[in-house]
C-alpha cells in the first residue's frame, strides 16, 4: 500500500503566480515604508556573520532529521541519517510550494521512506511521521505561547497582530489536541476513518473494504504505542533533537540582527521569531506565507523597538536564510532523491529477474 503512494504534484504556474502575488504585496508594503531606507539598512550587512544564519538554518533541519531518525530506527526501518536529512529537505520544499498544512511534505516523507528503506510498512512509517509531527510541534506551541506572553507584558504590540496571533495559537492547540487524540484513541481513529470512508463512498458511489482499512488503523496505533516502550526513551531523545532544531531556527534571527549590527534583547528576538515560524508552517494559501509573514514579522520587530527600516531589512535577510535557502536546497534534494529512487528500483528489478526460481 505504501509503495503506491505518489509525490504531490506541483502546479508550477499556480505556485509561481502565488509567490509573485505575495512578493508584490510585500514590495508594495516596502515601497510604503521607503525602499531607499530599507536598502540602506541592507547594505550594512556583515556577510561573514550573516553566513552563520545559513549554518544555523541548516542545523535546524539536521536536528529535525535526527528527531525523525530516532523514531524511524525504533520502528526497525533501515535508512541512513543522510537519506533522512535529504527526505526532510524535500518535504520542506514541497510544503513551501504547496501550502496544505504540511500534508504534501508528510506524503513526500512516506513516499521516499518506503522507496529507500525498502522494508517500510504503511502503518509504522505513518506512525513515525505522525509522532514526529507531534513532537516537533511542541516547542513551536510552547515558544509561541511564551513569546506572546512576553510581548504582551513588555511591549505595545498592534491589536491586529495580537488578535491574529492568539487566533492562530488557539487553532493550533485545538487541531493538535484533536490530532493526538486521533493518533492514540482507538475510538477516535476508527470514527475518523469511518467518516472518511462514508464520504468517499458517497462521492464516488463505490463501496470501500472497511475491514482492510480497519486493520491498517489498528496496526498504525500499535506502532504509535510501540514508540512509548522503553520508558518513553525514544520520545525523549526525539524531543531533545526537536527542541535543538527549534533553538537553531530562532538563532537564525539572532544571527541576522548581529549581521546588521542591530542590538535587540535576545528574548524579544526569540519571542517574535517563535510566533512567526508558526505562521510560516500554516496553510495560508500563499506558499511559505510569502508577503503575509513578512509584513507580520516586520510589524512585530518594530513593536519591540527595532526601527521600521531595520525591521524590514532583518525580515528580508531572515527569510532568505530560512525560507528561500530551504526551498532551493530542498528542490535540489528532491531531484537527487527521485534519481536515487529510480536507480534503486532498477537494481531491485534486475535482482528479481536474476534471482533463481523456486
Amino acid at each position: 500500500m505504501v509503495q503506491d503512494l505518489e509525490l504531490p504534484a506541483i502546479n508550477a504556474r499556480r505556485s509561481t503566480a502565488l509567490v509573485v502575488l505575495g512578493l508584490f504585496g510585500y514590495f508594495a508594503y516596502l515601497s510604503h515604508l521607503g525602499l531607499g531606507e530599507v536598502s540602506a539598512s541592507l547594505v550594512q550587512v556583515n556577510l561573514a556573520v550573516f553566513g552563520l544564519a545559513f549554518l544555523l538554518s541548516l542545523l535546524d533541519v539536521v536536528f529535525n532529521a535526527l528527531s525523525w531518525k530516532t523514531l524511524v530506527r525504533e520502528l526497525d526501518h533501515q535508512i541512513s541519517l543522510l537519506d533522512v536529512f535529504l527526505i526532510y529537505m524535500s518535504s520542506i520544499f514541497l510544503n513551501n510550494l504547496i501550502p496544505s498544512g504540511s500534508v504534501s511534505g508528510e506524503t513526500a516523507r512516506l513516499y521516499f521512506l518506503s522507496k529507500i528503506a525498502g522494508n517500510a510498512r504503511l502503518d509504522s512509517s505513518t506512525a513515525s511521521v505522525a509522532a514526529t509531527r507531534i513532537i516537533t510541534a511542541i516547542p513551536f506551541v510552547l515558544g509561541m505561547s511564551a513569546g506572546l506572553a512576553y510581548l504582551v507584558l513588555w511591549y505595545e504590540v498592534p491589536s491586529w497582530a495580537l488578535t491574529t496571533c492568539f487566533s492562530m495559537i488557539f487553532l493550533m492547540v485545538s487541531v493538535g489536541a484533536l490530532f493526538v487524540g486521533v493518533c492514540f484513541s482507538e475510538s477516535w481513529l476508527s470514527g475518523a476513518v469511518n467518516v472518511v470512508i462514508d464520504q468517499v463512498e458517497s462521492l464516488f458511489k463505490r463501496s470501500v473494504n472497511r475491514s482492510f482499512y480497519s486493520s491498517i488503523t489498528r496496526s498504525f496505533q500499535q506502532s504509535m504505542l510501540l514508540l512509548l516502550r522503553n520508558k518513553n526513551r525514544p520520545l525523549v531523545i526525539s524531543s531533545f533533537w526537536a527542541f535543538s532544531g527549534w533553538l537553531s531556527l530562532n538563532l537564525v534571527a539572532f544571527a541576522t540582527f548581529r549581521s546588521l549590527g542591530v542590538e535587540v534583547p535576545i528574548f524579544a528576538i526569540f519571542a517574535v521569531y517563535s510566533v512567526i515560524m508558526v505562521f510560516q508552517n500554516l496553510p495560508l494559501i500563499l506558499p511559505g506565507g510569502v508577503g503575509i509573514v513578512e509584513i507580520l514579522m516586520t510589524a512585530l520587530f518594530t513593536a519591540v523597538g527595532v526601527s521600521l527600516h531595520d525591521a524590514a531589512a532583518v525580515t528580508i535577510l531572515a527569510r532568505v536564510a530560512q525560507l528561500w535557502f530551504h526551498t532551493v536546497l530542498g528542490g535540489i534534494c528532491t531531484v537527487y532523491l527521485l534519481r536515487k529512487v529510480e536507480d534503486l528500483e532498477k537494481r531491485r528489478g534486475s535482482a528479481r529477474v536474476q534471482a533463481p526460481g523456486p
